[in-house]
């Protein structure tokens, strides 16, 4: 057989999806696994949205779209980003895209060089280093620490930058950790970006998941950087829409036409249907996000209750999103069956055996001394889940 590409032999898989088709699998044999790996909403998709979409087949719009994304979609969006983030946009700002990890993969292809350089802060969602790669670009990591709420300044940043540093990727609310960078972080960000000269990519898919009073803040909005500001987000977390795979990016002309290329040859339009659906979603009543925010919410205050009761665990409040991360350091040198945890990965795999609950190691994230818990699932089946994590991590010896 013909070489195959060297560049994948260095990208790892996805852990998040590997681990959550593991606990599928395990099931369907008849297994009794609790998944917390997903990052998905465990809610329905809202009626009005699915509606959208069956009157969309009805009435055949079912063909190809422009690729950009239809007119109407991009001016909503465009709408959603003036009013909800204040941004500076209009319809030609905005690139309809297969989901939001596709809006950032198009945003990297669009301006990464070989071997530029792209911070990422961690822990960080686990494509962000991976795509880095694949556009040839190299990604340079910011370790952020536990007892700041994972956050970071823009003072951290200034001992990574190089005269190839093209970019930062920001993600807030963040997965994995819940973390939310306040608007004088943002802006402190937003300085160096224009003292250096290297683009901003602002990952916003959570913006509408976020408590105890804090308060999202788009770093486009900012008139001094819109222009160095690349704004992605979609309709998979605040509508639990996340199968219909529609993202959206908020740029410069120049950075669309030229994402909307890429795109043309790669993908061409999202799904005629689901774009009718995400319609809806922007446009028609928002009342459910709340519902699901709050639902979130009390989730989460009813399991950080049981978490900080486990002894070996030590957890931060997310202040957005719907993970938890803990660190789970001290289990490590813990054993069971003449075997020794000494790793995030270990703790899993020991969870998924001996607990039953499939979790994601924070390795997968950029720290491997955490664990990544999502509380996107019914208040039964997280009551359950985290009893089980109890029980296990008290048999350990």
């Amino acid at each position: 057989m013909p070489s195959l590409s060297k560049k994948i032999d260095r990208i790892e898989e996805s852990q998040t999806i590997a681990i959550t088709s593991l606990a599928r699998k395990l099931r369907a044999e008849g297994k009794d696994i609790i998944s917390l790996s997903a990052g998905e909403p465990d809610f329905p998709t809202p009626e009005n949205v699915k509606l959208a979409a069956i009157n969309a087949i009805q009435n055949d719009f079912t063909k190809y779209t422009q690729n950009e994304g239809t007119p109407e979609l991009r001016e909503a969006v465009a709408e959603k980003f003036r009013n909800d983030n204040h941004l500076n946009v209009k319809a030609a700002n905005i690139l309809i895209s297969s989901g939001g990890k596709h809006s950032i993969f198009n945003a990297l292809q669009t301006i990464c060089n070989p071997d530029d350089e792209v911070i990422i802060p961690a822990p960080y969602w686990v494509s962000f280093p991976e795509m880095v790669k694949l556009v040839d670009a190299v990604p340079v990591i910011l370790p952020t620490k536990e007892e700041r709420g994972f956050t970071f300044t823009a003072e951290d940043m200034k001992p990574l930058l190089s005269r190839k540093t093209k970019a930062i990727i920001v993600n807030s609310p963040s997965n994995p950790t819940g973390s939310v960078l306040d608007e004088e972080t943002l802006r402190g960000i937003a300085q160096l970006a224009n003292d250096n000269d290297f683009f901003i990519i602002s990952d916003e898919i959570y913006e509408k998941i976020i408590y105890d009073g804090h308060k999202h803040f788009s770093v486009g909005s900012i008139p001094e950087a819109q222009d160095k500001v690349i704004t992605t987000g979609g309709v998979s977390k605040a509508y639990s829409m996340t199968g219909w795979r529609i993202g959206f990016m908020a740029a410069n002309e120049e950075i669309i036409n030229r994402a909307a290329k890429i795109q043309s040859q790669v993908t061409s339009n999202p799904s005629s249907i689901s774009q009718a659906a995400a319609l809806e979603a922007v446009r028609g009543t928002q009342s459910e996000i709340e519902k699901m925010r709050l639902a979130f919410q009390r989730r989460r205050d009813m399991i950080i209750e049981k978490l900080v009761k486990i002894d070996g665990l030590t957890v931060t409040n997310p202040g957005g999103a719907f993970y938890f991360f803990p660190s789970v350091k001290s289990l490590f040198g813990r054993k069971y069956d003449g075997q020794t945890l000494k790793n995030s990965i270990d703790v899993t795999h020991y969870l998924l055996a001996e607990a039953r609950v499939a979790l994601v190691p924070g390795a997968a994230f950029g720290s491997d001394e955490h664990i990544r818990i999502s509380y996107a699932y019914s208040e039964k089946e997280l009551t359950e889940a985290i009893d089980r994590i109890a029980s296990a991590i008290s048999r350990l010896r």
